[in-house]
């Protein structure tokens, strides 16, 4: 029997490679802190740029979301970008889009978290998650007016992140958890572990298109501590960095065309 595999477009190596050695050249127009206050920021990034999500003091998981800026009905899809590019993210990974589109938004062009390999199946930056809410962080802690209920949970820093681009809680979706690690079990379970990541380390994506996005700092931190326990994490600031790259995404062929596709 031939080995089962899921059909998979083209993946232009060549051209991916180039944009990995011209990263010395790429030239910073924007950074920013998303600090301790607002916990969660949304911003704009150019087809054609990269941005980096950094760890500026020590590992601190963030909920990412991605939308087309020119249409933003079209967002990040996680269950076929991990049908794609299996359940952790990783250099080359690109984050497809719902139907109809489907298509790449952006694509990991570097990654610095280098993963201790404490369970076979242990890696950081999964897709099949979530982000957390009032009634996880209740379920959780047991206290209705705890902050990671009332304010500071991603659900409720994603929302105040993307209201300025005239968005709500309808629109959120499908998240990336960065930084964060976990590992499977015999049954499926899926435990949060620490986090290897260390101050300085970062995820940078490559936007395919005009892309909005919005970063939460997690209630969860490093990891470290059992969600009945989070509140005992340290939870540390996150650094956003914007590069023009100078390199113009290449035109991605698709059935389902610009328009996107309907089935008659």
């Amino acid at each position: 029997m031939s080995e089962w595999k899921h059909p998979m477009p083209p993946f232009p190596q060549e051209f991916y490679e180039n944009i990995r050695e011209a990263r010395p050249s790429f030239r910073r127009v924007d950074d920013s802190i998303i600090d301790l206050e607002e916990r969660g920021k949304g911003f704009a990034v150019k087809k054609g740029q990269s941005v980096r999500i950094v760890c500026v003091e020590q590992a601190q998981i963030a909920d990412v979301c991605v939308w087309n800026a020119r249409n933003t009905k079209e967002r990040f899809w996680n269950d076929y970008t991990l049908c794609r590019e299996t359940f952790f993210l990783s250099t080359y990974s690109r984050l497809w889009s719902n139907l109809p589109m489907f298509r790449p938004l952006m694509t990991i062009i570097e990654d610095t978290v280098e993963t201790v390999p404490t369970f076979p199946s242990s890696k950081h930056h999964y897709c099949f998650g979530s982000h957390c809410n009032p009634s996880f962080w209740y379920w959780a802690l047991g206290n209705k007016k705890h902050p990671f209920v009332t304010k500071y949970n991603c659900w409720c820093n994603l929302q105040r992140a993307i209201q300025p681009f005239g968005l709500s809680w309808e629109d959120l979706h499908d998240n990336i958890n960065l930084f964060q690690k976990t590992h499977f079990n015999p049954d499926g379970s899926h435990p949060v572990e620490a986090s290897d990541a260390k101050k300085g380390d970062y995820v940078e994506f490559y936007a395919e298109m005009d892309v909005l996005m919005a970063v939460s700092i997690c209630p969860s931190g490093t990891g470290t501590c059992h969600w009945s326990e989070a509140e005992k994490d340290t939870i540390s600031p996150l650094g956003i960095e914007i590069y023009d790259t100078g390199i113009e995404p290449l035109e991605f062929e698709n059935v389902m065309g610009e328009q996107g596709f309907h089935c008659c």
